[in-house]
């Protein structure tokens, strides 16, 4: 039976192959007939040769410019501007309809190089309709940059009232110095005398109140922790006198109260004046009892324009009140 079979292989002149699973045979041509046969869909789209057939047919200059009169017939040929509105005319209708769908498709596009009057985006330019520059907007600045703005500001203006307290100062030194030249009576020189100079607002013997307003806040616990001093309220700008004789030790910027003046008087004791809009003294300076050493006001962690006033004595706070009271002074 095998036998048979390769014989009609061979009168068919075909050649044995072995293949897997039994004998299979091809044509001896089948490249010729692989090679000649017409290629279809992917195979013919990628035919190198076709590829290059086309890179081959490219316009030639040459010929381009031979033909220029071939050319030039075919532009003479194009139509006129009364043919171009007759066709205009004859299909209105299509150009009407493509115009309106053109329009409502923009409708709902977004294009970004077109005029809006939308609000940009951060960090994006803004075209306008007029010849000014590209209006830009900046990123919104976080409250952490307003509160940095807000404690330069309180800074510089700390620093300001500062010097102008050392001024001050220099000056009040130069009348001093004047006057004592001229043989007035300084506070400064010791003894007594029957005007003290500064004194603006009169007390008993040599004390006087802090300042005139209106007594607020005492003494002691208060919202969950301890008021060391007492409060008078007022408008901004009180004066704000030295309670006795002393030697101003603080005046300056202080965590809490804005502004202060600290003074150690001649019994030991020291007195604070706080929140304070501004103040006129520096330290190491003498002043004496009545003098305005600053105005009111609401720095610091105020809730309202007052002075806070503090007295401590060997170190601890005391009532202020009753401090007060035992030089014979007390809120009417």
């Amino acid at each position: 039976m095998v036998g048979l079979m390769l014989e009609n292989a061979r009168r068919a002149g075909l050649d044995r192959v072995r293949g897997v699973g039994g004998i299979g045979v091809i044509p001896p041509d089948w490249r010729a007939r692989l090679r000649d046969r017409p290629a279809r869909g992917l195979r013919a789209s990628l035919d190198r040769r076709g590829v290059q057939d086309l890179l081959r047919r490219r316009p030639d200059p040459r010929e381009l410019w031979q033909r220029r009169s071939e050319l030039r017939a075919k532009w003479d040929k194009r139509p006129d501007r009364d043919e171009l509105l007759a066709l205009l005319r004859k299909h209105r209708v299509l150009l009407a309809g493509l115009a309106v769908t053109a329009v409502f498709a923009a409708g709902d596009a977004s294009i970004a190089g077109a005029i809006s009057d939308r609000t940009p985006d951060p960090d994006h330019a803004q075209r306008v309709a007029v010849a000014y520059p590209l209006q830009v907007q900046s990123t919104p600045p976080s409250v952490r940059r307003y509160l940095n703005a807000i404690a330069n500001g309180e800074r510089l203006r700390e620093e300001a009232v500062v010097a102008a307290a050392a001024r001050a100062t220099l000056e009040r030194a130069k009348a001093e110095a004047a006057a004592a030249a001229a043989g007035e009576w300084q506070p400064w020189m010791g003894g007594t005398a029957t005007t003290t100079p500064g004194t603006v607002l009169p007390g008993i013997g040599e004390f006087v109140m802090p300042a005139r307003g209106t007594f607020t806040s005492g003494f002691g616990s208060r919202w969950g922790t301890f008021h060391n001093g007492i409060d008078i309220a007022g408008p901004i700008g009180t004066p704000i006198y030295a309670v006795a004789n002393g030697t101003v030790i603080d005046a300056g910027p202080a965590e809490g109260f804005g502004l202060w003046v600290r003074i150690r008087h001649d019994d030991g004791s020291i007195t604070v004046y706080g929140h304070m809009y501004d103040f006129f003294v520096s330290r190491g300076e003498r002043v004496p009892a009545g003098m305005q050493i600053a105005r009111m006001g609401n720095r610091g962690d105020s809730t309202g324009p007052h002075l806070h006033f503090e007295v401590i004595v060997n170190g601890q706070h005391i009532d202020p009140q009753q401090w007060l009271a035992l030089h014979g002074l007390n809120f009417g």
